[in-house]
């Protein structure tokens, strides 16, 4: 038999019907700031994965509009991952040269959701094979990432364990507390094979003492008994508080303890938490208490190590960058501006939070030009990379230029907050 594939011309002919008018769907990916309609054909999308298959058959998932189109809303998938995406869907083909480690991430969980299994496997092949030194860097998100999998309830018993005993582990114990029991539910063979209604109004007797059976070694004798007492009469009962894992000081109105936390251990590139705080941070200079006053801002931070951060207004989220260097205040050093504008250092990094409340999903950009970390010149007051995170004023821009990732998907913002801190290494 004589057989020739054609497969690059196949993938090349399908790749024309994403600029064809000829849809039938409409998919809103994204949100309200991030936001992109992607038209789409219902046979392609359908035949190329399981999600969208099942998703399509049911019309409560989707609407129609004015004009007879599916409209399918994803806010939860980005449209730079969506557009990766559909082209994979349409020519079957997955570049990921220029993607960074939070890209191929987020694809992962991505392919996950849209039942993509081949793509799952594949994913994890390439960030263990071409990552490596990203995950380290990204420990915690990667940690969070895994124990939302649907696959996380049968990793091995003692890999499992490892994890839930270390102390450098930054997450909150309530959420140790229920992957424990997620986890635990599935392993033991007593719940195997038994549905059990949701809602815990519904249980009886039975159910109950099935469910708190498995924890009776764990928990305090007396604990049922407390809640009991609290719950039935509002008796006040003494609990006991399991320590944190993290703690640290910081005099700031933007973050709090547990980003303080993640910013030391980045200064210190560490790949896992410490409990001990190794750092002391002193605020230098804050916004609505000094005014936007450039004069207060350098001379304040001027010869030593700082980190500087941001509020940025209308979006709720945190920026900011770790300088260790200092500010250079150019009326007693004119001479610095005469001969170089440029600072090497190899520990400068940027990032950004999503929001004040969340600590997992976050950006850390770190320089990747040493030569060019820092710039200094009188017309701004912070210059990361010139480009990557310039701070002037109640204004800033934000571009990628040498530092690793862009840490805001807009090139300019407005400053609702600043803050700087000297930092100090405790060496006792």
């Amino acid at each position: 038999m004589f057989i020739t594939n054609f497969f690059e011309d196949l993938s090349k002919d399908f790749s024309q019907l994403l600029e064809s008018d000829d849809y039938d769907i409409i998919i809103h990916s994204g949100d309200k700031s991030n936001f992109k309609e992607f038209k789409v054909h219902s046979n392609i999308i359908r035949a190329r994965s399981p999600y969208f298959k099942t998703a399509l058959s049911n019309s409560n998932n989707w609407i129609n509009d004015t004009n007879g189109f599916i409209i399918f809303k994803k806010p939860n998938i980005s449209p730079a991952i969506f557009l990766l995406i559909l082209r994979y869907i349409y020519t079957g083909v997955l570049d990921l040269t220029n993607q960074s480690g939070f890209d191929v991430l987020a694809l992962l969980i991505t392919f996950e959701e849209l039942i993509l299994d081949k793509l799952v496997d594949h994913i994890q092949m390439h960030l263990i094979k071409n990552e490596s030194s990203w995950l380290q860097n990204n420990y915690v998100i990667v940690l969070h990432t895994v124990f939302k999998f649907k696959e996380f309830p049968i990793l091995d018993k003692d890999i499992f364990l490892t994890l839930i005993k270390k102390d450098d582990m930054d997450i909150e114990e309530i959420d140790i507390w229920k992957y424990l029991i997620k986890w635990g539910t599935t392993q033991s063979i007593s719940y195997k094979g038994k549905s059990k209604d949701a809602n815990v109004n519904n249980w009886d007797e039975n159910d109950f003492a099935l469910f708190k059976k498995p924890y009776k070694k764990v928990l305090p004798e007396n604990l049922y008994e407390d809640l009991m007492a609290y719950f039935m009469v509002n008796l006040s009962c003494k609990i006991s508080k399991l320590p944190s894992r993290r703690s640290i000081d910081i005099d700031s109105v933007i973050i709090k303890g547990d980003k303080a936390k993640h910013i030391t251990n980045w200064i210190e590139k560490r790949i896992t938490f410490s409990r001990k705080p190794f750092y002391k941070f002193t605020l230098t200079y804050r916004a609505t208490c000094d005014g936007f006053d450039y004069n207060k801002f350098i001379i304040n931070n001027c010869d030593r190590a700082i980190l500087v951060l941001v509020k940025v207004s209308d979006s709720g989220k945190i920026i900011g960058g770790y300088h260790p260097l200092g500010l250079v205040n150019y009326q007693q050093n004119e001479s610095f501006y005469c001969n170089t504008q440029w600072e090497w250092t190899n520990d400068g990094f940027i990032f950004c939070y999503e929001d004040e409340k969340d600590s997992d999903t976050h950006i850390l950009s770190r320089v990747k030009k040493p030569s060019r970390a820092i710039f200094n010149d009188k017309g701004s007051w912070m210059n990361f990379g010139n480009g990557d995170l310039i701070l002037n004023g109640k204004n800033g821009t934000c571009r990628q230029c040498n530092y690793e990732e862009k840490i805001l998907n807009t090139n300019k913002f407005v400053i609702n907050e600043l803050e700087t801190f000297t930092v100090r290494k405790i060496t006792d």
